[in-house]
């Protein structure tokens, strides 16, 4: 899946607007040039732009706006002003690959039917007035091969979609919305998934989640962490996420079941201010094989088994490892904070972490406990949250008859490998037996980053000051250690998710783009090229 973020950052991991401003100014740019041999190029690239801004509104006029069909438009002229300065052609001459820019887009809104093909037959019409007949011809065929193209992909895909999901992420630069959770719903099966709520001294919320927070940003459950954050802090609680157990086949597909979820985690809040006595296991950490496991309690069972890898990156507990797994009176925690490493899970990983769970039931129980929660924001490291989201930077510290461990969280997915050191050395210098770091997985900023696709926690911003953010959370804990009362609710939601055949079907398709995206990319933008020089 992290080559599908990957490709997803290429596209999403820009902004509309930004692309629309540079656009504009190159347009008007390349427009002035064209002027010195054709003094009425401006108005060609104006009438022509006009008209593609009107064709999206034909296509749809329920989601399209000014502003969306503005983005479209301008960015498409410049495709063809470009092509013409650059080959010495005459206004308009680059009309058909302007034309199926904005046709990709369409696609997005029309899938089914025949609207998409408007903005070609728009060329072909461009082309005739022009009294260009070759290229009017080329166009119209263009029309029928985008049209059969799109099923002849879709075959190589499995059946799935492909060509409206390419051109759903291509619609996604412009409007920024989540029309593109329209791909993901129909791949969506509804889903009963468990969350699990700790409410501690009555005004720290830890929630546990088996919902995956992806696939993306702006879409379905990359929005979960902050919208969980931001609601059950406005109740008055601090706020703290992790991961639980699954990928992306557990991703909310949409809005509608993120909101879902919210709701039900804020009524197990509400429902768990009937805090009991803290009980907790020592703090106890085991490493067998390629897995590590460090057990943690929150003042309530079920404790924490918080699992990371030593050699291979921590990336998700796939939901077919967690099934033969036995639990016990733990639940499994995703890590998530080793990026670097193979992603795998073998049948000698199952064993390790079965072994590593059943040793943790050996931690003995605790005669005194003591827990304490602090947070703090990390806006001033990083205010747009790409690397450190608005769920900041959480630790909480147990205390067992004496045995002191830390857990510290980070609103962010993965984390650089030097930092996870730099903390673990700091705090057990300190006096703390077990200390594990954890991020969220949020996926808020997937498609940031290049490369990878996103920014790991520590990847530019400088450690230093994270660790300062760090032991002002850890003095906040410790502060507050103390006996408080604790609550605990086990809930299931039933919302739509990507499920286990729609994540197969998605990676079907990345393989298939890897393999075929240099002939659909030679198909839809190389040929055109071509063509239009050899007729024009």
């Amino acid at each position: 899946m992290r080559a599908f973020e990957r490709s997803y950052s290429l596209l999403l991991g820009r902004s509309g607007r930004r692309l629309a401003v540079y656009a504009t100014s190159l347009l008007m740019v390349l427009a002035l040039v064209k002027t010195l041999t054709y003094p009425a190029a401006v108005l060609y690239y104006l009438a022509f732009g006009g008209l593609l801004f009107a064709t999206l509104f034909v296509v749809d006029r329920r989601v399209v706006n000014p502003r969306r069909s503005y983005y479209v438009a301008v960015v498409s002229a410049l495709v063809i002003a470009f092509f013409d300065v650059a080959f010495q052609k005459p206004p308009l001459t680059f009309a058909l690959v302007g034309a199926l820019t904005t046709a990709l887009v369409a696609m997005a809104l029309r899938c089914r039917g025949f609207a998409y093909l408007l903005p070609i037959l728009l060329s072909t019409a461009a082309y005739y007035v022009l009294g260009q007949p070759h290229l009017a011809l080329l166009s119209v065929l263009y029309a029928v091969v985008m049209y059969g193209l799109k099923p002849a992909i879709n075959k190589m895909a499995g059946g799935l979609d492909a060509m409206c999901m390419f051109s759903s992420f291509l619609y996604a630069v412009f409007a920024e919305d989540d029309v593109i959770e329209d791909a993901f719903r129909e791949l969506g099966k509804a889903e009963r998934v468990p969350l699990h709520v700790y409410v501690v001294g009555g005004r720290h919320v830890v929630v546990v989640s088996d919902f995956h927070p992806g696939p993306f940003r702006h879409i379905g459950g990359g929005q979960l962490v902050d919208l969980l954050n931001r609601e059950v802090e406005a109740l008055g609680f601090r706020f703290t996420f992790l991961h639980g157990v699954g990928s992306h086949e557990r991703d909310p597909v949409d809005r509608g079941s993120v909101l879902k979820i919210v709701e039900a985690v804020k009524t197990a809040v509400l429902s768990a201010l009937d805090g009991k006595p803290p009980t907790g296991v020592q703090p106890r950490e085991a490493a067998l094989g390629d897995v590590k496991i460090a057990g943690f309690s929150l003042g309530a069972a079920p404790h924490l088994a918080v699992v990371s890898r030593l050699r291979s990156a921590s990336d998700d507990i796939p939901t077919w490892v967690a099934r033969r797994v036995d639990a016990g009176a733990y639940i499994l925690v995703d890590a998530q904070n080793k990026f670097d490493g193979p992603v795998r899970w073998g049948e000698e990983d199952v064993k390790a972490l079965s072994e590593g769970v059943a040793a943790l039931h050996e931690a003995p129980l605790c005669r005194s406990f003591s827990v304490g929660v602090g947070k703090v924001d990390a806006g001033h490291l990083d205010p747009l949250g790409f690397e450190i989201g608005p769920a900041g930077i959480s630790a909480v510290v147990n205390e067992c008859d004496g045995v002191r461990g830390l857990l510290v969280v980070f609103d962010g997915n993965n984390l650089d490998a030097g930092l996870y050191e730099k903390v673990v050395s700091r705090y057990k210098g300190r006096g703390f037996r077990v200390v594990e770091v954890a991020t969220t997985d949020t996926h808020r900023a997937t498609g940031v980053g290049l490369g990878r696709g996103y920014r790991i926690v520590g990847e530019r911003i400088d450690h230093g000051r994270i660790l300062e953010a760090v032991d002002r959370a850890v003095a906040e804990a410790e502060k507050t250690l103390g006996a408080h009362p604790v609550s605990y609710r086990r809930m299931e939601v039933d919302a739509v998710v990507l499920g286990e055949e729609g994540f197969q079907r998605i990676q079907h398709a990345v393989r298939m783009y890897k393999k075929m995206g240099g002939l659909i990319a030679v198909a839809v933008f190389l040929a055109p090229v071509l063509l239009v020089l050899l007729f024009a």
